[in-house]
């Protein structure tokens, strides 16, 4: 950047450098560091606005444009926004900050922030490096020194830290200008070339010089501990603590909003030694602001904020777009209450407001706009705000990726055919011990209960009166469905009253489901009763574990407190062991909308069948082991794994009707329409590209 320079003033350039001394500690302050606090500014204000600032940038073209036109045009590239303020100068940041926030700051920053854009445009338009006076620079130096001590007293500690370290260093270290540096100066008008200079002087900092300045003017304290940002629901308790580095007698003080906190029952200070605390017993939402802790010259802010419900979202676009090369993407979404801005991602990398994509808010609604998309750009889109997120699947339709698209979509329909194939050998390695487990939990049912009856139904059945219920607390208990006095105690030694109360009892969560019972059966059939451990319907009437899919065998296993005992103590819990996380793997293969795994996924659902039929009771011994079918399971998975086995489409899937896998087999027929639809779009464009051809030739 150049200057235009007056006349020199060669006498007292030569004869009286210090004035020079003060033009370069002005230059310091304006470049070096009035940027820190403008960039603090910066991330506050984009806080506050829940905001990121290339979306607040995008909103605001046209204000920025009217009032700040030079800084427009060096912001904005046609479509593209440089939203990086590491790489804007002080210009840009003081025309931004008064453009997007004036509205919200003091008066005392609008005046801060005002003296430095007024005096860099002064250096850059009218030259005065070389014609000021020695009393006039002191006093701009002064005049900008005092401002950005006032700038600097509502920003993050940690900026301020850095702000007050840079300007003391500037205005404490002595500058001995060599002939050649004081000639440069006097004789060019490049400014960043009197920049580097002053940098030069300055860059081994007088510590010795800082430190004996803090010490003056904050008595040697400083806070160890800084308050942090919390949120909390209506009614709950918060606290905000800090520390300091010493014990001090001089008062702490408390603000919300720049001014002092209330005292009264719902909010209480408490000090000791060098801790501070401010307790809040029951939060409101008057509550939300920004709190400050003040100790003298020194303090630590943090934000409070009072929700009333739960961070609910909703998106606004479909789980899979399908676009064209070339168009645009629109991804949208809102939550229900106004939040800190969400993490964009794609593919799990966060995104940034830059070129074709742009991120928009606007209150409770959020927006991930992407132009001229290209291939790059398929995959999964996430949007996180704090504990809710969603996600939407991009893809891009391009005449030039036919024919890898249909070898990718190929390999990853055949991992999960593979995933499926996985699940067969997981039922199959339960299907023995399961079978084992329900008959030995029959028996020992009969034996306890000593009777038999095969009149009662799960319609007609009254386990016991209401006012003895053993399960209280269980709305579903069939005691609780006498409504009309219809049902009736089991006839015969009430055999079945009992038997259901050790149903219940035997239930992980007391909860058995009404409709896989098969109430007649119970004395006879051993499954009758295990289906009710199965929380899904569709189980009644099965007779072994052959006739029950996977999902129904894991359910057993997690449900049935007597198939844990078997197994040994503290296996399985129903929220995170093998067993329940090989059902969510299932149902992941199952459910899934394009038929398709990667190599990874395929790993990792592998991994975690094995993991079920390898379990570890609390000796480190293998329960598992020895139980039929379970041997031939770990190896099929194990050659799967290792794609050491030939996949016949049509003889594995078939076979899985055979394994009670019907639903499987529904699902493999729909993905067989769907890998057809593509041979055909591949055979349809090959054909039209010869016809194409054929033309031309003529």
């Amino acid at each position: 950047m150049e200057i235009q320079t007056n006349e020199i003033n060669t006498s007292k350039s030569c004869d009286e450098p210090h004035y020079l001394e003060h033009y370069l500690r002005h230059i310091l302050l304006l470049e070096q560091a009035s940027p820190i606090a403008l960039k603090a500014i910066i991330e506050r204000e984009e806080k506050k606005y829940g905001k990121d600032i290339g979306s607040l940038l995008n909103e605001n073209r046209h204000t920025i444009k009217t009032h700040y036109e030079t800084e427009f045009f060096q912001l904005f590239q046609e479509d593209d926004v440089n939203a990086d303020t590491d790489k804007w100068d002080t210009l840009q940041l003081c025309a931004v900050t008064l453009a997007l926030f004036k509205s919200g700051l003091t008066n005392a920053e609008v005046k801060a922030i005002q003296c430095i854009y007024d005096q860099r445009k002064d250096i850059e338009h009218n030259g005065e490096s070389t014609s000021l006076t020695y009393n006039s620079y002191e006093e701009k130096q002064n005049l900008l020194h005092e401002q950005l001590l006032e700038l600097i007293t509502l920003i993050d500690d940690r900026a301020n830290h850095d702000c007050k370290r840079m300007v003391i260093s500037i205005k404490l270290k002595s500058m001995k200008l060599s002939k050649r540096q004081i000639n440069k100066i006097t004789w060019t008008n490049d400014f960043k070339s009197h920049l580097e200079i002053a940098i030069d002087l300055v860059t081994e900092t007088d510590i010795t010089g800082e430190e004996k300045y803090l010490k003056l003017h904050t008595n040697g304290k400083m806070f160890t501990e800084a308050l942090q940002n919390k949120t909390v629901f209506i009614n709950d308790s918060a606290i905000l603590a800090c520390k300091l580095n010493i014990p001090t007698d001089e008062n702490v003080e408390w603000r919300k909003d720049n001014k002092p906190v209330t005292i009264s029952n719902n909010l209480m200070v408490m000090s000791n030694k060098e801790n501070h605390w401010l307790a809040i017993s029951r939060a409101s939402l008057e509550d939300t602001g920004q709190y400050t802790c003040v100790c003298g010259n020194i303090s630590t802010s943090a934000d409070l904020t009072v929700i009333d419900e739960e961070l609910e979202l909703s998106v606004d676009s479909p789980n899979k777009i399908d676009v064209i090369e070339n168009e645009t993407i629109n991804i949208k979404c809102k939550v229900n209450r106004l939040t800190r801005k969400p993490d964009w991602r794609h593919k799990g990398k966060v995104l940034q407001s830059s070129g074709r994509k742009v991120i928009l808010a606007k209150g409770t609604k959020h927006e991930l706009m992407i132009t001229n998309v290209t291939l790059q750009d398929e995959g999964e889109y996430t949007v996180d705000f704090e504990n809710v997120s969603s996600k939407t699947t991009v893809q891009i339709q391009g005449e030039t990726d036919l024919i890898h698209r249909k070898q990718i979509t190929q390999e990853l329909y055949r991992n999960w055919v593979r995933g499926t194939l996985a699940l067969k050998y997981l039922k199959i390695g339960l299907e023995g011990f399961c079978d084992k487990a329900v008959n030995i939990q029959h028996s020992a049912l009969m034996k306890t209960l000593g009777n038999t009856c095969n009149t009662c139904t799960v319609e007609s059945l009254l386990p016991h009166e209401k006012n003895q219920c053993p399960h209280k607390g269980k709305r579903k208990c069939l005691c609780t469905k006498n409504h009309n006095k219809s049902r009736q105690i089991c006839p015969n030694g009430r055999f079945c009253g009992h038997l259901y109360d050790e149903i219940v009892s035997q239930h992980r969560f007391q909860d058995p489901l009404f409709t896989n019972m098969d109430v007649q059966k119970w004395s006879s059939d051993p499954w009758s009763v295990a289906t009710c451990f199965i929380n899904t319907t569709g189980y009644k009437g099965k007779q072994s574990a052959k006739d029950v899919d996977c999902s129904g065998l894991l359910s057993l296993c997690i449900n049935n407190i007597n198939i844990e005992n078997m197994l040994g103590k503290d296996i399985i819990n129903g929220e995170n062991d093998a067993f329940t996380k090989a059902r969510k793997s299932r149902n992941d293969i199952l459910h899934n909308p394009h038929y398709e795994l990667s190599e990874n996924q395929l790993n990792i659902f592998i991994k975690e069948f094995k993991e079920v039929l390898e379990i570890k009771d609390e000796n480190g011994h293998k329960p598992l082991k020895g139980e039929p079918g379970v041997e031939n399971a770990l190896y099929l998975l194990d050659m799967l794994q290792q794609n050491q086995i030939d996949i016949n489409l049509e003889d594995e899937i078939g076979q899985l009707r055979e394994h009670g896998m019907v639903r499987l087999e529904e699902k493999y027929q729909t993905a067989r329409e769907q890998a057809r639809f593509i041979d055909n779009v591949f055979e349809y464009c090959y054909i039209n590209i010869l016809l194409l051809l054929l033309y031309l030739r003529q």
